[in-house]
């Protein structure tokens, strides 16, 4: 009975992990470069158990960390000067709240003072990670894909991006902005694309599926953490007799 109450709660934990991810992913159908998560578990060896019924060994399972689908997103052909999106793996660099950040959400516009800017009001940094500044009544910049900002002739700056070994590994602030931890920022390595944006991973249907059998596997551990209970209580007032 323990082994059935201790098995029926760790799944509905890890169910309700896994639908709390699942629901975020639906949420951000739409935002530009959002990167769809995903729950990964692992067995916990130092808690075995043992049925007299088939399956006799029991193992238990916990949530160890979120994982991500670093998939790019469809590019969506925007039109607009300070729309930017990137092939390949990598990021943009910005100053976010706590300092250095990565966003894949190339949303950018200006702000009164001229400064490219995130949707969020956070400056945009070039490749020597100072503020990307333009004149507001200027021209319109033009952006290679190398990164280099050229307003006329001149080429004035390069948009700052970086590449890690492990992105997937990189640090969530919100939706949109990341943070290094331990890594080591390296050299973008793909290309960056002008007046288009990209967008979110997640695929809809998937998620969708997902959450469904999520809805049924949690309705199925309830219905044992209560047969499990009922059983309990029977034991107890048998004994107690």
């Amino acid at each position: 009975m323990d082994n059935a109450l201790l098995i029926g709660l760790q799944t509905q934990r890890v169910l309700q992990r896994r639908m709390e991810i699942a629901a975020n992913n639906l949420a951000n159908i739409s935002t530009t470069g959002f990167r769809a998560d995903m729950l990964i578990t692992e067995e916990v060896s130092r808690s075995p158990a043992r049925s007299a019924d088939a399956p006799q060994d029991i193992r238990f399972v916990r949530d160890l960390t979120v994982g991500r689908d670093t998939r790019q997103g469809a590019l969506n052909v925007t039109g607009e000067a300070f729309d930017l999106a990137l092939e390949g793996e990598g990021f943009f660099v910005v100053m976010g709240p706590a300092g250095i950040a990565y966003t894949r959400n190339g949303a950018f516009t200006l702000n009164g003072e001229g400064a490219l800017v995130t949707q969020d009001g956070f400056p945009v940094l070039d490749s020597g990670g100072a503020p990307i500044q333009f004149d507001p009544e200027g021209e319109r910049p033009v952006i290679g894909p190398d990164g280099a900002i050229s307003v006329g002739e001149n080429e004035v700056g390069r948009v700052g991006a970086a590449l890690f070994d492990r992105p997937g590994a990189l640090e969530r602030m919100g939706d949109s902005l990341w943070t290094a931890g331990d890594q080591t920022a390296n050299p973008f390595e793909g290309r960056i694309v002008q007046g288009a944006l990209e967008q979110s991973n997640v695929q809809p249907v998937l998620e969708l599926t997902r959450i469904i059998e999520i809805s049924r596997a949690y309705e199925n551990a309830a219905r044992i953490v209560a047969s499990a209970d009922q059983t309990r209580q029977r034991a107890l007032e048998r004994l107690g007799r």
